[in-house]
């Protein structure tokens, strides 16, 4: 008896593979077969979620171990998350990538096809070899951006270093599974001094893919994200951060519960990165950087849950467990439906208005499509956690989450939770910042002209359905958790429901709650209060006639008002952020000399033009770092390689002498 499921995942891997030769017939045939892998895959993964696990494939590997492809219910979640994105991708795709050649469509078929190994495979092995694939095949996805060379070539290659990084330590996680089970099957390991160094590298190995600090360090994850094309830009954000958060949960999911510092450590990263994230998407003037900086800060939300969730396990702590759980999942599952969405509406704008700038940006095009607009907005107010959106929910119970940290024990602990739960609120203001400023700036300007870019047609219509989705997770948030909970039952072990009730009259079920004493949110309830609201704020409208609006000059600190366009600019919109909280951002004056004024020995600062830049802390630690390493590097080049005979030859003797030593001592 064939078993539909599998043969599901076996077509969906098979057609997304195929995207690449396809892309020699056209691009267009290309990402149409991509987008038909994907459907597949969502199937096949819904099937896991509601069938149950299964295994479509087994082969003998090369060391005489049994290899197979499958879903259960963990990796399931993850590729359902993916396949969502990926048929939106792909069906904007068909209009957006217009590249002479087959290029893009090729790197990203095969970045699809890695990904969905990489979530199917049974044995680590064939996960590592995945892994690498996918990295490889995202950094040509970098290369295929347009633009100048140099700055491209740059980012691709740094994304490259810090991709093979993770490879690197997540092999040595899989080498630690191998020598605690002797397999390189994913089966529990129960021996806790291995699992710790596990652990460990899992989390810098998988981080470092996530882009959390400080393994954003010297903001590679913003700029080779920015760099790449939009279609790529939102696989490489939206899913390939999300496999890194795969990776650390399969990892979690096999490994005994561990000591409490575990979940500490998570904690402490995920409230810095989010923190991070936020504040710099809030003062970034890039369309496509700021939702690169948002991404960092969402990954963080998500170990912030995760952290509070292996705290609660160590401490018996069952309820807030579960709860935290069911948090990091649904903000992993919001994350990658907006940030796709958000993504590829950054490549709409840049196509019709030729720019990244948001100082140049300044409105929406002309004619511009309804469906992006709508995208756009609805994406950055999810990011910026407005109910009755996915973001909204997804943020509650992480806060809420964190409000129930004084239930930790010991007061370390507590105050640990106590810094994370106000990072994490003042990091949800800044992302509010950083959205209202992206949204206003590049939608809900006044239009000043005709779009320099060119005509959109097709891209708006994926735009507009991811946007839907985002707006059904939101709103249908109590029936998804419960939709999910197989997934948490997964990395948990433990027959974990979601957590959701009834609020006063409401049905069953259509409340979320987080435990006694604290709250209980009904997000189908929210839009349609939000609804009724409406209605009653239209016929107020329509009953008093149109308001005749109020004009008044801009003030420009008491000169002469210019034009608003060049008066109120990105820049300036963030400029207080950067004042307010210049010891995180390390804030610093540049100034300038204007055009056209020539010496003087002591100017007014009417001669310049006075600039704010803000530097990244951990980028100037690294880069110090660096410039050691060179430095000692040069100085053991000049002693070890002088270029004397007579220092190779004592090389040499020294080494045989060393050599001699040991095999008589080891004989």
């Amino acid at each position: 008896m064939i078993d539909g499921s599998a043969l599901l995942l076996e077509a969906s891997l098979v057609t997304l593979f195929a995207a690449v030769p396809a892309s020699l017939v056209g691009r267009r045939v290309a990402y149409a077969v991509s987008f038909a892998g994907s459907a597949l895959l969502f199937a096949a993964a819904t099937a896991a979620l509601v069938l149950g696990p299964f295994t479509a494939l087994h082969y003998g590997g090369p060391f005489g171990e049994t290899e197979t492809l499958g879903l259960d219910a963990l990796s399931a979640f993850f590729a359902l998350s993916a396949s969502v994105v990926w048929m939106g991708a792909s069906a904007f795709s068909l209009s957006y990538d217009e590249r002479p050649g087959p290029g893009l469509a090729q790197a990203f078929a095969l970045t699809l096809g890695s990904i969905a190994v990489l979530l199917a495979a049974g044995n680590f092995l064939l996960f590592l070899a995945a892994w690498e694939g996918m990295t490889l095949a995202s950094f040509w996805m970098i290369l295929e951006a347009n633009g100048r060379r140099g700055p491209v070539f740059s980012a691709g290659f740094v994304f490259l270093a810090f991709g093979e990084g993770s490879t690197l330590l997540v092999a040595l996680a899989v080498a630690g599974f191998h020598a605690a089970t002797g397999t390189f099957a994913m089966v529990n390991v129960l021996a806790l001094p291995v699992s710790t160094g596990i652990f460990l590298c899992a989390l810098v190995g998988f981080g470092l893919k996530m882009g959390v600090a400080p393994f954003h360090m010297s903001e590679w994850l913003p700029i080779a994200h920015s760099s790449a094309p939009s279609n790529a830009s939102a696989i490489l954000s939206a899913t390939l951060t999300l496999a890194g958060v795969y990776g650390l949960f399969r990892v979690i999911s096999l490994l005994p519960a561990g000591p409490v510092w575990w979940g500490g450590v998570v904690l402490a990263i995920g409230a810095i990165s989010a923190l991070l994230g936020a504040l710099f998407a809030s003062v970034s003037e890039h369309v496509k950087g700021l939702p690169a900086y948002s991404t960092i800060e969402n990954n963080g939300l998500i170990l912030v849950a995760v952290g509070v969730a292996l705290v609660a396990r160590s401490q018996g702590l069952e309820t807030l467990y579960a709860f935290a759980l069911f948090a990091a999942f649904f903000q992993a599952l919001a994350h990658a439906v907006a940030k796709g969405a958000l993504f590829l509406f950054t490549g709409y704008v840049e196509h019709v208005t030729g720019t990244f700038d948001l100082n140049e940006v300044r409105g929406r095009a002309l004619g511009g499509s309804p469906g992006a607009s709508f995208a756009g907005i609805v994406s950055g107010l999810s990011f910026a956690a407005a109910a009755p959106l996915a973001g909204f929910v997804g943020e509650w119970m992480i806060l809420e989450a964190l409000f129930q940290s004084y239930r930790f024990a010991g007061p370390a602990l507590e105050f640990l939770g106590l810094l994370a739960g106000a990072a994490v609120a003042l990091s949800l203001g800044l992302a509010l910042v950083a959205m209202v400023k992206l949204v206003g700036f590049s939608l809900l300007w006044n239009p000043l002209r005709a779009s320099p870019g060119r005509p959109a047609p097709g891209l708006g219509a994926p735009l507009a359905a991811l946007a839907g989705v985002v707006v059904a997770l939101g709103a249908g948030a109590p029936w998804v958790l419960t939709f999910i909970s197989p997934a948490i039952q997964g990395i948990s072990h433990q027959a974990l429901s979601a957590p959701v009730g009834q609020l006063l009259d409401l049905p069953t079920g259509w409340s979320i709650l987080s435990g006694s004493p604290f709250g209980i949110l009904s997000p189908p309830a929210v839009p349609i209060g939000i609804a009724l609201g409406s209605v009653v704020a239209l016929g107020y409208f329509l009953l008093g006639g149109r308001p005749a609006p109020r004009r008044v000059p801009v003030w420009v600190s008491g000169r002469a008002p210019s034009p608003v366009g060049e008066t109120y600019t990105s820049f300036g919109f963030s400029t207080g952020i950067r004042i307010m909280l210049g010891s995180l951002l390390a804030t610093r004056e540049v100034r300038r000399r204007s055009g056209g004024i020539t010496a003087l020995a002591i100017a007014s600062p009417e001669v310049y033009n006075v600039e704010l830049e803000v530097l990244d802390a951990f980028k100037i630690f690294y880069d110090d770092l660096v410039r050691g390493g060179l430095v000692l590097s040069r100085a053991l080049k000049t002693f070890i390689m002088p270029g004397r005979p007579g220092r190779y030859l004592a090389y040499v003797l020294i080494t045989v002498l060393v050599v001699l030593v040991y095999l008589t001592v080891a004989g």
